[in-house]
């Protein structure tokens, strides 16, 4: 079976960008040192500095659900939380062709 993608768009309202910016990239960083993470890409749209795409590679779905339990994404979580509506975020799931 392949490697399950987790697939985040995350567009963020002006004035927030600086609140929720560095957790998004704090989180990228510690997730690729979990054991079942193999790539964490937080990656900018060329038109719209407020647009996001986050692609996320995991073993399977256990692993993906254990990142969600640590503390680096907790923080993030909390933060887009706070923020509410001035955070629109959609998720789609994929599995890798092997």
């Amino acid at each position: 079976m392949g490697k399950l993608v987790n697939l985040v768009h995350v567009t963020v309202a002006a004035g927030y960008l600086d609140r929720i910016k560095p957790a998004m990239l704090a989180n990228a960083r510690s997730s690729v040192q979990e054991a079942g993470c193999h790539q964490f890409d937080v990656v900018v749209s060329s038109d719209d500095n407020h647009k996001f795409v986050f692609y996320e590679v995991y073993d399977d779905q256990a692993a993906l659900d254990a990142h969600r339990q640590t503390d680096h994404f907790k923080t993030y979580w909390k933060i887009l939380e706070e923020l509410g509506d001035n955070i629109q975020r959609s998720v789609q799931l994929y599995t890798t062709e092997e």
